[in-house]
């Protein structure tokens, strides 16, 4: 399974180690690489997160061109207007359409919002930022029930901790409940 996980200016970095840890003990517990992880941003390079640490790209999206089973779009503690990252968004809209599973954790629903793939979908957001993303995406249906949700291949979560759940997700779907247990266990969950 190849993953593309997104990284930004201001990405919040827990949003993306949370799930790359679950998906490279899923790798190790499966014994091979299951999970091909790829970092893929705006160019070559290091990508300042929102806690000041830069984290490099493997990717960009110029040279990410191949298909993805599973892409990852992770939030951010602020949450950027429309106009910034129309790259990314632009990007996000060609490959998430064509993704086996699109997953936003946290606001990160803002950017699959933007690029068009949540219209009339559910999606879960931040608490804080569920009522913003109902009125900026009208057609985006927004509930705050639950703390990871499923719609068809669109998943979202509410938070940093859902971000991981909504990994062992992905994860259950792929490789059963017996690995998520596992893996759940592994990381002291």
């Amino acid at each position: 399974m190849r993953i593309a996980i997104m990284l930004y200016a201001g990405f919040q970095l827990l949003d993306v180690s949370g799930p790359m840890d679950v998906f490279q003990e899923a790798n190790r517990l499966y014994g091979a690489t299951f999970y091909e992880q790829q970092l893929v941003g705006p160019s070559h390079g290091p990508v300042m997160c929102s806690n000041g640490t830069a984290v490099s790209t493997t990717a960009s999206l110029r040279d990410a061109r191949a298909s993805f089973d599973i892409v990852v779009v992770p939030g951010a503690p602020l949450v950027a207007a429309e106009h910034e990252h129309r790259e990314l968004v632009d990007w996000l809209s060609r490959t998430g359409r064509n993704a086996r599973k699109l997953a936003s954790v946290s606001n990160g629903a803002f950017l699959v919002a933007r690029a068009g793939l949540a219209d009339h979908r559910w999606m879960i957001t931040h608490g804080r930022d569920a009522q913003r993303l109902a009125s900026e995406y009208p057609l985006v249906n927004v509930t705050t029930d639950l703390n990871c949700l499923k719609d068809g291949n669109l998943y979202s979560s509410d938070g940093v901790s859902a971000g991981i759940h909504l990994a062992l997700t992905l994860v259950e779907e792929d490789l059963g409940e017996h690995a998520v247990r596992r893996i759940a266990s592994a990381l002291l969950m």
